[in-house]
């Protein structure tokens, strides 16, 4: 799954539309958070609802998505 749009933001806590790059549906994601390990670590582990894939399951490398604040900034 790899982030499409993010809805809203307030502070490091987000919402946002996620898109399976295999089947290509679309889900909504409640309660992110915005820093480098959630972004590197956990979305590509997000599994599809329709086809149950994972981005890690499909070999796929995305470059890094940026993050509002560096991991050091107190928000």
């Amino acid at each position: 799954m790899k982030i499409i749009a993010i809805i809203s933001q307030n502070r490091r806590d987000f919402s946002a539309v996620l898109q399976c790059e295999n089947c290509k549906q679309k889900e909504n994601l409640t309660s992110g958070y915005d820093d480098r390990n959630y972004h590197d670590n956990v979305i590509p582990n997000f599994k599809c609802s329709n086809c149950g894939k994972s981005r890690n399951d499909l070999g796929v490398m995305q470059k890094p998505t940026a993050t509002k604040y560096a991991d050091y900034e107190v928000v």
